[in-house]
């Protein structure tokens, strides 16, 4: 057969070969001048010879291991079912008794064949009775099915005369033609035949995995697995059918086991320092896969032009002709399905190659940002040096430096640089594909022109330059997008996690316009890039065009040599296939250049981040150590000597920014150890001062991975004075927490974070101001039953706390200044341990539960429960979305700036397709001129052929670039309105919708739009029109061709129905799979400091990492598989077109014009990839679609109550004066506030008038309803009754805008952004600075403000070089880090009642505003607070009581109700509810805020006592 190919090229229509017969009438061709007994007598004995020989070796060698006892419980083990293993058999002993009987009666076969056969059936039958392992029945199989291939291969050798030489000298049996279509029948039957599968051997990489049962590839036959894919049918039935949901999706195969994948990428990392080297070795076997078929693929390709070639020959000179036709027609099916075949194997194993890249970088990315520093410098992302870069705002002078949080960065590496990384794997096809084409290409066009085709060769080799040029400035570009993509979803990261503080402060606008300011920058970058892309686009579509002109123009101008329809059409088809090459070359050099700046910046994290270091382990103790809280040089430094009490209580004390977080810190390893040693115990349970919470229930949160202890943990949650709490929620503990536990109060964000430390059995607690957001009745429960029972009894306890009754009760004291211990104290405390520990308790090793597994009540032990909670979480994020509308394209369009620039794209797309159609249209005229007497010169038709490729080349330019304009236009107007719409939505719907979906618009999604999107658009219009100008030009040369022709397309657009209906679903699982990946990175790199702090807990977070992965995996890998299915059924409909073309073009024969007929069968060849192209990429497109589709309906979320017509200013509400409030009254008329309209009641039946210039704290148990008050009056509620007056304005008709400008608050989590103190005092920057400086001088009494912590070397320099003590005076030029990481809680809450005083506004509300402070720097606030704000109304949410018995009144909370309202001493000498939370405040005073004189204003005077009755109100 090989002989014959090579052999066909160089038959010309005047030369025959009378040798081959009888070449092939024996078994010369191989090797064997022997006579077909002969050779029987040699090769069979030898076959069956080796082949029990090498069965019986193989089963002495077998180790009992490779014996898995498939009767074994919680395995499934999959056998080939019998209904095969019978057919298998039937279909053999056929072919048994074709051999016998030609050896009988013709000699057709020989006796040793027919043993052959007969050993075959022995064969078998002992694999299905006798065999016990998998790996001996596979072996045997695969034995069987290699002797009945070599019956067939000879029995096709000796019969190859007859079928494919049109003179044959003699008439083959027909018993050999039964025993070759035997052969091929067994072979068919055992290629379609299920294959086996048992379970892998237990290890500890599948300890954890959740599945038993097999993934359906690796049970379906050869033939599904290679050919059809045929396993994936029932899902895409499914699929037409309904909405998929994640448990529809396939399982993931074992080898595809996230756990394996990071095991073996942290594996490799040991062995390779930089990711390419790293990558490449963990998918090395995956990679040789698809360079084998990628060969393969170029291999085969030409395979269906050598048919072309040769039939057009036929039908020029059918006289000549020695071979049959019907070999020629085959090709033109027998190539496009070889090739169908290699490249969706290539395909398969490149898509598999992306899912695993993800699983491998995602999970590395995560260990190492795991290993890292939390500290973060405000103006260094990862790996990347510091730049000054413009300001943010219109006119403002320049920022230091881009702020940009290093957990953002980090993320942001694991969503574009990890998809950059695998979107460059078609390098791959580029590097094996393409020269093997070329080359073979060149050498087809060689034998066609011969010298000639070397210039087609310099034409080509000639663009590479300009290519490279291209490529090198797309790269320039592509780095420089990608920093500023970086810093803008940095921002808008920022922004949306402190959402609630730029709503209080309606700030919105001015946030958005900064995100907006950012996106241009990034808008213009990306229009160059692209515009280079367009280039290189233009260039690599009509290089290889040109090529093909410049060889017709000097073969037929110069050498004047005739140009027939074999040699031109053949020469246009392989032209087509290297301009394919050009542009596949073309789009991979885009993608590479995006790799390779995503591999540096990946290397520069992977290598640049400086990891922790532990401290030795042993008791907790520092020994003459110094730290430095950030790596940079300048940042904060303190000094630490002195040793804890094991087993007791120490207490570390200290004003605001004295450093006493940063202490547990350094113990905890998390700062950078300057000298000095320090020890700590390894596992340790730390509450930040900050609570930090997962987005799950809070029994989540307690146990967070312990093992649930119904006893033990019902016991913390009394201590922790929790249960109350529980009892208000429906789901009690089952209730979710919100992201960053917005669904919780403050306190109780605290008291959640300190039962988990309480309920883990670590040895060490570090404790970090837990008592803060605390009221006096709940902070003395808290005190009793946690402090002073024997729920932490034997284990080391480290306060941070200002409360006096813990300085008290403590072992010891250790008071903090300035980052140095200034005072220890030890006293025999309440739990100090008589018989402390002397060495370190050893903690035995406990497996860390699946997160998932402890959110139920009835605690489920079955492992395939973990994913559960994902895949709900998933499924309900794409529930209630319908199948995108077909037209929905044609909205995207319309943003390009209407109906008529959307209708002059599809025009240009239009005649970009004509012109390119109406070359190889040209083409048939000029061969067809040829043989004509009226024929025009040739250099007519040259010059035509040529005007039509200018056309060509010049409109498609032009399309291109219209279209990247109008993907422009849209992407910036649908940008702006998503920032609109997470600026302005509800802010309690980021209670129900984590900012990781949002991000995901922001990031992935806006990527989508900016570049992917509209290739897609183009590629799916440009397809469309090809392939109806394609089966155009077909039936107008063959009518008869339209029958068959509409029958192939009716099968095949009925396939893409069913594949796009099931494509949407699992395109929508895929992205939505990946939102809980990115909260999670959000969550875990928040919380680092907790994680790490606790052995094992890393380990425990990464195993959820790996479930949260293999739910992408399965829906990931679904996804990519289901594109195989339809483009096989595409190649397959359009091979059979181009055989039934082939046929109708023999049939013609010479009664149509030769030119005619190569139009269309290189039409019909081309339709393959035409429709193949059409299929995938209408549907990649209507899936891309939900790009535009989620971002379009985010942009169109329900604004807040009149913020959409009123956020443009005050103009809509002329009747308002510009200086409302003037007098600052605020009253509340029996209002009742719900946050949910279909919620309860949170305030109920609420009366209250605040007089102007009144001071009123509003006091309560955590949860009564305090905060709640406070948001009201900015709107944040839901106000069902009654009615709230400022001013006697109900604020219901004040715009949000208006209102929250006019009024200020001070909220309870200070929120500081990344910029500098001016831009977080004034963002809009219309105060002068003398504004801000006075400001900040109003609050330079507080002491914590005077030594901010500042870490960032732009600072340093113009604050000058003195900054070895890091304490500095605070100017406007102060960096601020992202969050204000650089300042303590207590420096942020004083930064923004700065911020208030700039405001000036007639009403303040401060929520819980000193809760973070000191009773020192709550006292100077305090009197900030009488000076800056004398004669304005403030209205306080306090728990430390002792602060406000000057105020003029104060409100006593419960259950959303005014228990009590009037002056504070007053309300105390009634002895109510309020005198009993002073009496506990009191005896549980934090910092000893009760000073004497404040004691001695609480004994009670008889003129007290008789104004108290009349004066105080009780409700």
């Amino acid at each position: 057969m090989a002989e014959l190919v090579l052999r066909s090229l160089h038959l010309d229509g005047e030369t025959s070969s009378m040798a081959l017969p009888h070449d092939l009438g024996n078994l010369s061709g191989i090797g064997f001048n022997l006579p077909p007994w002969a050779t029987s007598f040699i090769v069979w004995p030898i076959v069956l010879l080796l082949s029990i020989c090498i069965l019986t070796f193989r089963h002495l060698r077998r180790s009992k291991a490779e014996v898995i006892d498939e009767d074994q419980p919680g395995f499934i083990v999959t056998r080939t079912p019998i209904f095969y293993d019978i057919l298998q058999q039937i279909v053999r002993a056929a072919l048994l008794s074709v051999a016998i009987v030609g050896c009988v009666k013709d000699g057709s076969s020989t006796v040793f064949e027919a043993c052959a056969i007969g050993y075959t059936l022995a064969l078998d039958a002992f694999r299905i009775l006798v065999a016990r392992s998998k790996n001996s029945r596979s072996a045997v199989v695969h034995h069987v099915n290699l002797i009945v291939f070599i019956v067939g291969l000879f029995a096709f050798i000796q019969l190859s005369p007859n079928i494919l030489l049109i003179a044959t000298q003699t008439e083959a049996s027909q018993w050999l033609y039964l025993k070759l279509a035997a052969s091929v029948l067994s072979l068919f039957v055992a290629f379609i035949t299920p294959r086996e599968w048992t379970p892998p051997r237990l290890s500890f990489e599948l300890a954890h995995r959740e599945q038993a049962a097999p993934s359906p590839e690796q049970t379906c036959s050869y033939f599904s697995y290679f050919v059809s894919y045929g396993w994936l049918t029932d899902i895409i039935l499914k699929g037409a059918k309904r909405r998929l949901v994640i448990a529809d999706m396939l399982p993931v195969p074992e080898y595809d086991e996230p756990l394996i994948w990071r095991a073996r990428i942290l594996e490799a990392r040991k062995r390779f320092k930089t990711t390419l080297k790293t990558l490449a070795y963990t998918l090395r076997y995956n990679i040789g896969g698809m360079v084998f078929f990628a060969a393969l693929t170029a291999v085969v390709e030409f395979i269906a032009p050598l048919g072309l070639y040769r039939l057009l020959s036929y039908i020029q000179n059918p006289a000549a002709a020695t071979i049959r036709p019907w070999l020629w027609v085959a090709l033109l099916f027998i190539g496009p399905t070889m090739r169908s075949i290699a490249y969706q194997q290539y395909i398969f194993s490149s898509t598999r190659l992306v899912v695993r890249t993800r699983l491998c970088m995602i999970q590395e990315i995560y260990a190492k940002a795991a290993r890292i520093f939390d500290s973060e410098d405000p103006g260094q992302n990862p790996g990347e040096k510091k730049e000054v870069v413009p300001d943010l705002l219109d006119g403002a002078s320049k920022k230091k430096s881009e702020r940009s949080s290093k957990s953002e960065s980090i993320t942001n590496l694991m969503a574009y640089d990890v998809d950059a990384i695998w979107n460059s794997r078609d390098f791959i096809l580029v590097c094996v594909a393409s020269p093997i084409e070329v080359t073979i290409g060149v050498g087809f066009l060689y034998f066609l022109f011969g010298p000639c085709s070397l210039i087609a060769l310099a034409v080509m080799l000639l663009s590479f330059p300009i290519a490279t040029l291209l490529s090198g400035t797309m790269s320039r570009f592509q780095r420089e997008v990608m920093k500023k993509t970086d810093r803008r979803v940095s921002l808008i990261s920022e922004y949306l996690s402190s959402i609630r503080t730029i709503k209080y402060l309606g700030w919105e606008d001015i946030m958005a316009k900064n995100v907006n300011t950012e996106r241009r920058e990034e808008e213009k970058l990306t229009w160059r890039r692209n515009l280079t892309a367009v280039a290189v686009a233009v260039l690599g579509d009509t290089v290889p065009l040109f090529a093909l002109f410049s060889m017709f123009a000097v073969d037929t101008l110069v050498l004047g040599h005739p140009l027939t329809s074999s040699t031109a059409f053949t020469a246009l088809s392989i032209i087509e296939t290297l301009r394919l090459q050009f542009v596949w070359i073309a789009n991979v050099t885009r993608f590479v250049s995006q790799a390779r700046i995503a591999f540096g910046r990946i290397d520069k994290f992977m290598l640049g981040e400086e990891e922790i270091i532990r401290h030795p382990e042993g008791p907790p103790a520092f020994h003459n150590a110094t730290f430095r809280r950030a790596q940079q040089e300048d940042s904060f430094r303190m000094q630490f000597d002195g040793k804890f009490v094991v087993g007791g209580l120490n207490v570390i004390a200290g004003s605001s920014g004295s450093g006493k977080s940063s202490l547990l810190l350094s113990l905890l390893g998390e700062t950078v150890l300057e000298d000095g040693s320090a020890t700590c115990p390894r596992d340790v349970a730390y509450s930040s001062q900050t609570p930090w919470l997962i987005n799950d229930t809070i029994r989540a949160n307690i146990l967070l991975h312990e093992e649930y202890d119904a006893k033990r943990y019902d016991r913390v949650v009394d201590a922790c004075g929790l249960r109350p709490d529980l009892e208000k929620f429906e789901r009690k503990d089952l209730t979710n927490v919100g992201v960053n536990g917005a669904n919780l109060s403050g306190g109780q964000r605290q008291r959640v974070c300190l039962a988990r430390a309480v309920y883990s059995r670590s040895e060490l607690l570090l404790l970090d101001d837990v008592f803060s957001a605390l009221d006096s009745v709940t902070q003395k429960h808290v005190w009793e039953k946690c402090f002073h029972e024997d729920v932490l009894q034997g284990r080391t306890v480290i306060l941070v706390t200002q409360m006096q009754a813990a300085k008290d009760g403590a072992d010891l004291v250790m008071e903090l200044s300035h980052g140095r211990i200034v005072s220890t104290t030890r006293r025999g405390g309440l739990r100090q341990n008589p018989n402390p520990p002397t060495g370190v308790r050893q903690i035995p090793p406990r497996y860390k539960q699946p997160l998932e597994t402890v959110t139920a009540l009835d605690i489920n032990t079955n492992p395939s429960t973990h994913t559960e909670g994902f895949e709900a979480k998933v499924d309900q994020e794409i529930a209630g979305q319908g199948r995108n509308s077909r037209v929905l394209f044609w909205h995207y369009m319309l943003f390009f700036g209407g109906t008529g620039r959307a209708m002059l794209a599809m025009l240009l797309c239009l005649l970009s397709q004509l012109a390119f159609f109406a070359i190889p249209l040209w083409l048939s005229v000029w061969v067809g001129a040829s043989s004509r007497e009226d024929a025009k010169t040739i250099g007519f038709y040259v010059a035509i052929y040529g005007a039509w490729l200018l056309s060509f080349s010049t409109i498609f330019a032009i399309s291109q670039v219209y279209l990247q304009w109008g993907a422009r236009k849209a992407a910036h107007t649908l940008h702006e309105k998503l920032v609109t719409a997470a600026m302005w939505v509800s802010v309690h719907w980021y209670d129900k919708n984590p900012p990781g979906r949002l991000i995901n618009r922001f990031s992935s999604d806006t990527y989508s739009l900016d570049t992917v999107l509209v290739e897609y658009l183009r590629i799916a219009i440009d397809n469309i029109f090809r392939f109806i100008l394609r089966l155009t030009a077909i039936g107008s040369i063959m009518p008869i061709f339209a029958l068959p022709a509409a029958f192939i397309c009716t099968i095949g657009l009925v396939c893409a129905e069913m594949y796009t209906r099931a494509q949407l679903s699992v395109k929508a699982l895929t992205s939505a799979s990946q939102s809980p990946i990115f909260s999670f990175f959000g969550e875990a790199l928040s919380g680092k400091a907790v994680i790490r702090s606790c052995a094992g807990m890393q380990e425990a977070f990464a195993d959820d990492l790996a479930r949260r992965l293999r739910v992408y995996a399965r829906a990931g890998e679904t996804q990519y598989n289901l594109n195989r299915w339809i483009c096989v059924r595409a190649d397959g409909c359009a091979a059979v077109i181009a055989l039934f073309t082939g046929v109708i073009a023999v049939s013609m024969g010479a009664s149509a014009p030769a030119g005619r007929l190569g139009f269309s069968l290189t039409s019909a060849i081309g339709l393959g990839q035409t429709i193949l192209t059409m299929v995938r990429n209408m549907n990649e497109l209507e899936a891309e679609l939900n790009c535009f589709h989620r971002v379009r309906e985010y942009a169109s979320l329900p604004l807040e109550t009149d913020s959409a017509k009123d956020r443009e200013g005050e103009a809509t509400a002329p009747a308002l004066p510009e200086s409302w409030p003037a007098q600052g009254q605020v009253e509340f008329r029996g209002v009742a506030v719900k946050y949910a309209l279909d919620g309860p009641d949170i305030l109920q039946d609420l009366s209250l008038t605040i007089n102007p210039g009144e001071r009123v704290a509003v006091v309560g148990r955590t949860g009564s309803g305090k905060s709640t008050l406070a948001l009201s009056l900015l709107g944040f509620t839901n106000v069902t009754k009654g009615a709230v007056l400022v001013d006697g304005v109900d604020i219901s008709t004040v715009p949000l805008r208006v209102l929250r400008r006019r009024l200020t608050i001070i909220p309870q989590e200070p929120v500081l952004f990344g910029s500098d103190v001016r831009f977080n005092l004034d963002p809009s920057q219309t105060a002068p600075d003398e504004h801000l400086t006075e400001a900040i001088g109003a609050c330079s009494a507080v002491e914590s403000l005077g030594a901010p912590r500042v870490s960032n070397d732009a600072s340093s320099q113009e604050l000058g070089e003195n900054l070895n003590s890091s304490a500095v005076a605070l100017n406007l030029d102060t960096p601020v880090a992202p969050r204000g990481s650089n300042f303590s809680a207590g420096q942020r809450q004083v930064l923004s009642l700065a911020r208030a005083t700039v405001r000036r506004s007639k009403v303040v509300v401060l929520d819980e505003a000193t809760a973070s402070l000191d009773h020192v720097s709550d006292a100077a606030i305090q009197q900030v607070l009488r000076s800056a704000f004398r004669g304005k109304t403030i209205l306080a949410i306090v728990h430390r009581l002792s602060t406000v018995m000057d105020y003029d009144r104060i409100v006593v909370m419960d259950s959303g109700r005014a228990r009590e309202i009037g002056p504070p001493l007053e309300l105390y000498r009634n002895e109510g509810i309020f005198h009993s939370m002073v009496r506990q405040s009191i005896e549980h005073g934090k910092g000893g805020e009760w000073t004497p004189e404040k004691l001695e204003a609480l004994e009670p005077t008889d003129a007290h006592s008789v104004g108290s009755m009349n004066s105080c109100t009780s409700i």
